[in-house]
């Protein structure tokens, strides 16, 4: 996937595997990002996935959703963005 996390500058490239729940995807785009060339988008705050679009406003995937289920494709672009729950 290319993950584009909430206040930050880079996409990246993450690797996920096709069981992956969405808050495991979650993890799998913060764990080379925050820390190293950027800041958690609010600490402590749900940060959820949703699939990018021009106008940052698509629904956000369930939690428990898979990778598979959601029938995201190689090299798609996802948001990682903080939730208003």
């Amino acid at each position: 996937m290319i993950g584009r996390l909430e206040k930050d500058a880079h996409t990246r490239i993450i690797d996920v595997d096709t069981d992956f729940t969405m808050d495991e995807v979650v993890d799998a785009c913060l764990a080379p990002a925050v820390g190293y060339q950027a800041r958690h988008p609010k600490p402590g705050a749900t940060l959820r996935v949703r699939p990018t679009t021009d106008t940052d406003d698509a629904e956000p995937f369930p939690r428990s959703m898979t990778v598979a289920d959601a029938k995201l494709r190689h090299f798609q672009q996802i948001d990682i963005f903080v939730s208003d729950e």
